[in-house]
């Protein structure tokens, strides 16, 4: 009798195994991964039809012009904010000049919240109260008119505790993208 039970449970297990495996190859098969692309530094990327968080961004197009790694206090001190606090301010900022141009969209708009800056391992996001600071407006969502372009500094948290301590050391050397859309391409605007 025991051996019969033992049977019939792996013989269950043997089932439940084979179906979860054909549910994840069929899965796989359904929902491929995301398309890269990766744009250099100061080279323009179009939004186009891919999406970020369900907007589409079509007629927009969007160019890291420059990256700057601060320590907080020195960042404050640069852009006047000396009076500025934060409940937990990070240890430095990633400050980047992002140059958005938009040449017929009349319907939709960029939510900088929904960018982020990231590497292999970390993810970081916009500083939206330094964002509304430094760029002197109350909105995270932007639509331009068309045929415009507009730069905006946006200033992303970077933590101490989310890095390898040599990485930390040498953060000016340490690969990171702005990604800025996510399907079905998802593109990725390199910081250095």
């Amino acid at each position: 009798m025991k051996k019969k039970k033992k049977i019939v449970l792996l013989a269950v297990f043997l089932l439940i195994a084979a179906a979860w495996g054909a549910r994840v190859y069929w899965f796989n098969q359904e929902y491929p991964d995301v398309e890269r692309k990766t744009y250099a530094l100061q080279e323009e990327a179009e939004l186009g039809k891919d999406i970020i968080d369900y907007d589409e961004m079509d007629g927009y197009f969007a160019t890291v012009e420059s990256s700057q790694i601060y320590e907080y206090a020195d960042f404050l001190t640069e852009y006047g904010l000396n009076d500025f606090t934060e409940r937990y301010p990070p240890e430095r900022i990633y400050l980047l000049k992002v140059r958005l141009r938009n040449t017929d969209n009349t319907e939709t708009g960029v939510s900088f919240l929904d960018w982020y800056i990231q590497s292999n391992a970390v993810h970081e996001d916009i500083n939206l109260d330094l964002y509304y600071e430094i760029n002197q407006i109350d909105t995270y969502s932007v639509a331009l008119r068309e045929n415009s372009e507009k730069e905006f500094l946006l200033p992303y948290n970077l933590r101490e505790d989310f890095f390898y301590p040599s990485e930390w050391e040498n953060l000016e050397d340490y690969e990171m993208w702005l990604t800025v859309t996510w399907y079905p391409t998802k593109k990725m605007l390199l910081l250095k």
